[in-house]
């Protein structure tokens, strides 16, 4: 289904995981996150951020898939929002980075979620390292039982054979002052086992692909939500057909994307197994939304002007750099060092 959002782009954020064949049973993870703002300056701890990449972040290690369990998780942080510096009080986003380490061992069962935010959520660790390790384990759960389904059991691969490779993209844009509309796709890529050298398509087992359109008002609430999806395998390649799944989230529409919309998209899913690629995939809408904040210029309508115009600060406690007493709020709450 096309899929078309007017108004001027602010942001795309962009979250990949792909799983590959190890030793038996153990399985690679590699798992990516970027955002990149698409216009706007923005006065932030003493600096100024213009457009481009604002985050880069990367999680790889391995999983156990007969327990389903994190093995190893290895961070990376190639390009973070705020470096070391003066206005930092010589912080930076990667100082945390340890904790992430202390996820290594986590089954992968419906206490992941809490585990990981109470290891390295808010003020111990980095909000979009956080997002991107929420979603590697719902994704690896849903990519084992479908292989299970598909080819029964656990197929035999060859060493680093992709299984499975899960993308999301967001896209956010101003249409009215201060209005957004929102443009989602998850696609799901299921690979078939095959030889090291074939057809492109032997590797070919199974697609879901689902498109999004959200309209949110200026009170943050989601004021408008319109969801397709088509699932397709080898043998309905050419046939699938895509189905309006609006229903299943309508009871979302009307809801704040403030704080409680990700626990208020897990209870609407929980009776809904069979839609955890919808579920996910919804649950990044309102961390994008957040990014887009800042491309939207609200710092120039704050009191002050010009030289004294008031700085842009993140919510206390979301991440390490935005924890209470850190320098980047004194910061930008005037303080000093």
């Amino acid at each position: 289904m096309p899929l078309s959002a007017a108004g001027h782009p602010l942001h795309s954020r962009t979250l990949s995981i792909t799983l590959s064949q190890a030793e038996p049973p153990l399985v690679e993870y590699s798992a990516y996150l970027l955002d990149l703002r698409k216009r706007g300056i923005a006065p932030v701890g003493g600096d100024l951020q213009g457009p481009g990449v604002i985050h880069h972040m990367l999680l790889d290690g391995i999983i156990d898939r007969v327990p389903g369990r994190l093995e190893t998780i290895r961070p990376r942080m190639p390009n973070v929002a705020f470096e070391a510096s003066p206005s930092t009080g010589g912080e930076s986003c990667r100082d945390p980075i340890g904790r992430i380490d202390q996820l290594a061992g986590l089954p992968l069962d419906d206490a992941y979620a809490r585990a990981v935010g109470a290891e390295i959520g808010g003020p111990r660790g980095c909000s979009h390292i956080l997002t991107l390790a929420h979603l590697l384990g719902p994704t690896a759960r849903w990519a084992f039982d479908l292989d299970a389904r598909l080819h029964g059991g656990m197929p035999a691969r060859r060493p680093a054979e992709r299984i499975f490779r899960r993308d999301i993209i967001v896209d956010g844009y101003e249409t009215a002052p201060g209005e957004l509309a929102m443009t989602l796709q998850l696609t799901d890529l299921h690979f078939a086992p095959s030889p090291a050298v074939a057809p492109a398509m032997d590797r070919f087992a199974a697609q879901t692909e689902i498109h999004a359109h959200a309209v949110v008002s200026k009170e943050l609430l989601l004021r408008e939500l319109r969801v397709d999806e088509r699932r397709r395998t080898g043998a309905d390649l050419t046939e699938a057909a895509w189905r309006d799944r609006s229903e299943t989230a309508a009871a979302l529409v009307g809801q704040s994307l403030r704080a409680g919309i990700s626990g208020a998209i897990l209870r609407h899913f929980a009776s809904l197994p069979d839609d955890a690629p919808l579920r996910d995939a919804l649950l990044q809408l309102a961390p994008t939304l957040i990014q887009c904040f800042v491309a939207l210029d609200l710092w120039s309508m704050m009191s002050g002007g010009g030289r004294t115009m008031a700085e842009i600060g993140g919510l206390q406690d979301s991440c390490w750099m935005w924890r209470q007493g850190g320098a980047l709020g004194r910061v930008v709450r005037g303080g000093t060092q």
